[in-house]
C-alpha cells in the first residue's frame, strides 16, 4: 500500500491502516510530512512577521532586562537568524518527540509483555500524530488570509485551546501550555490508544493507559506548574 493511501486511511479507517502497519511498520512518510510541514509554516511566518514588533512582544515579559537591553537585542535581531534557527529548532524538536514517544512504548511494551519492535512503535508515534497536519494547514490558511504582518507566535496556533476559548495573553499564567493543545490533540490520543488496542488485542482501559500515561502525567504536571 502506497504512503498516501494509508495516510488516508488512517484518517478514515483506522482500524485498518493499524493492521497494515502491524504487517508492514514504516514511519519515514508521515516523519518527513510532519517535519517538513513545520519547517516550511516557520520559514514562511519569519519571513513575513515584523520581526521588531514580535521581538518587541516576546521581551516585554521579560523583567530581568532594562530598556536598553532590550532595544539593544531588538536591534540585533535579523530576520534570518530568528528563520533559520526556528525552523531548525522546530523540526529538531518535532522528531526527537517522536522519538521519545517510541523509546516509551518500547519500554511499555516491554514491561507489559506486547512484543512489538522499535519500528513498529515509532511507525505509532508518526502515523498517530497525522492530524497534526491539519493543524500546520489551517496556520497556513492564516497566513495566506492575514492583512498584516504583526501576526504574534501563538497565534498560528489557529486550532488551540487558548486562541479559540481562554485567550490568555502571552505573559498569563498557562498560556504557553493551552497554547500548545488542541483540538486535534483528542483524536490523535484515540489514535494512538486505538493502534495498540488493535496490535495487542487486549481492553480499551489498558490501551488507554497504556498509550496516554505519559501525556496525562506530562500535561498534568505542566499545568500544575503553569497555574500554580
Amino acid at each position: 500500500m502506497k504512503s498516501m493511501e494509508l495516510a488516508l486511511m488512517t484518517l478514515t479507517s483506522p482500524r485498518s491502516a493499524f493492521l497494515e502497519l502491524q504487517e508492514r511498520p514504516r514511519f519515514w512518510w508521515p516523519l518527513l510530512a510532519m517535519v517538513l510541514g513545520v519547517a516550511a509554516l516557520i520559514a514562511w511566518y519569519y519571513s513575513v512577521v515584523d520581526i521588531q514588533w514580535l521581538m518587541e512582544q516576546i521581551l516585554s515579559g521579560n523583567a530581568q532586562l532594562t530598556e536598553a537591553q532590550r532595544t539593544q537585542a531588538i536591534e540585533h535581531t535579523s530576520r534570518g537568524f530568528m528563520l533559520g534557527s526556528s525552523v531548525i529548532a522546530g523540526s529538531v524538536v518535532v522528531a526527537v518527540i517522536k522519538l521519545l514517544e517510541a523509546l516509551y512504548y518500547s519500554l511499555a511494551g516491554k514491561v507489559t509483555n506486547v512484543e512489538r519492535s522499535f519500528r513498529h512503535w515509532l511507525a505509532l508515534a508518526c502515523w498517530s500524530s497525522l492530524p497534526s497536519l491539519l493543524g500546520i494547514l489551517a496556520s497556513a490558511a492564516l497566513l495566506l488570509a492575514s492583512d498584516t504582518n504583526q501576526i504574534g507566535n501563538s497565534e498560528l496556533a489557529v486550532l488551540s485551546l487558548n486562541e479559540l476559548f481562554f485567550h490568555v495573553p502571552f505573559n498569563g499564567k498557562g498560556h504557553t501550555l493551552l497554547t500548545t493543545l488542541t483540538l486535534l490533540h483528542p483524536w490523535m490520543w484515540w489514535l494512538t490508544a486505538l493502534g495498540v488496542r488493535v496490535w495487542t488485542g487486549r481492553s480499551w482501559t489498558f490501551s488507554a493507559i497504556f498509550a496516554l500515561l505519559p501525556v496525562v502525567v506530562g500535561y498534568g504536571a505542566w499545568a500544575a506548574i503553569s497555574l500554580s
